[in-house]
């Protein structure tokens, strides 16, 4: 069996290829091109050679090309990767010669890698969230701009009668005319985007056991499925929380046993989503289990521990149904 390790980089890639006792076989650095994987891999077969490389940036582009090629590739955890990350001599040789001895020992703390069309999908629910974010920081600076020139904002909102107010209070050659120019530019880009993953939680399964939940729409599923990936990588309810970073981390000094903050190491965007569909849940005019046990936890300890507490419930309710495939029910 062959065992190559791969320090990838934006432009190149350096490999290093040992043998089962960790001699080794070969070790060279190219540019990243389709061409020069399959010269590189031409006298090591899928069948005998095994791969790991760190998640970078350009892993998911890299690791398709090896995936087209019927290669068995791991990609390796960086965070947890600490014979790389505690080298005191760091060169890409010696990363790709550490991995390669660390797959031969089994060793590779890895990370998960989803199916392409959860990749596909993690892409379109990003974009949303990056469109989001930039329509907010727009409004945001043609709020300020109006404050430091001491003008007062027509309404609350930036609906289509204060976007023309934009427009005739200030001409073309207006910074602030250019920035409703640019707010409406991503109005309509975000409006497809949504429309897009209406219609991909319209035709996924999945989507729709979890819009079943009071308070979680065809945006908020496809985003949370799109962050878990599959559903049997987790064990349990408590494991999908702990990814989600929806559990206290914990201090142990002999007999002294402490609960923390929510652990940090987590997917901030799923964490988010629960937080934000637990909200939109305990605010509903109709009631459900979910929140009468916000109101009992809230009297005792407070929204903000409430609202964790619930989005904790709320995370054991998704992986319940997506893991048994059936709608939520009010008992």
């Amino acid at each position: 069996m062959n065992y190559i390790g791969m320090d990838i980089h934006k432009q190149f890639t350096f490999a290093v290829v040992k043998d089962e006792k960790g001699n080794e076989l070969a070790k060279e650095k190219f540019e990243n091109s389709r061409e020069n994987f399959s010269k590189f891999l031409e006298i090591y077969y899928p069948e005998d050679t095994k791969i790991v490389m760190e998640s970078t940036c350009v892993w998911e582009y890299i690791y398709e090309i090896l995936e087209e090629m019927k290669y068995d590739v791991k990609l390796a955890n960086p965070s947890r990767t600490k014979a790389i990350a505690y080298a005191r001599i760091k060169t890409d040789a010696v990363d790709a010669s550490t991995l390669a001895d660390l797959l031969r020992a089994n060793l590779v703390a890895e990370s998960y890698i989803p199916p392409k069309e959860i990749r596909r999908l993690r892409e379109i629910t990003r974009e949303r969230r990056t469109f989001v974010k930039q329509t907010t920081q727009i409004k945001n600076k043609i709020h300020a701009i109006l404050i430091k020139r001491g003008m007062k904002f027509p309404s609350k909102t930036f609906c289509m009668s204060t976007m023309l107010w934009l427009k005739d209070k200030f001409g073309n050659n207006d910074i602030v005319y250019r920035y409703a120019n640019l707010l409406e530019y991503h109005k309509e880009e975000l409006a497809f985007i949504e429309g897009e993953i209406r219609k991909i939680a319209d035709e996924n399964k999945n989507a729709k056991l979890l819009m079943t939940i009071p308070g979680i729409a065809e945006l908020r599923a496809v985003d949370i499925i799109a962050e878990i990936g599959e559903i049997n990588r987790f064990q349990s309810g408590n494991k999908l929380c702990s990814y989600a970073g929806l559990v206290p981390s914990i201090k142990q000094s002999g007999n002294t046993l402490r609960f923390g903050k929510l652990v940090r190491q987590s997917s901030k965007i799923l964490k988010n989503d629960l937080i934000e569909s637990s909200w939109v849940i305990v605010r509903t005019k109709e009631s459900n289990p979910l929140q009468e046990f916000y109101k009992r936890l809230a009297k005792k300890k407070g929204k903000q521990k409430a609202i964790c507490a619930t989005a904790r419930k709320l995370c054991c309710v998704v992986y319940a149904i997506l893991s048994k495939q059936k709608e939520f029910m009010v008992l």
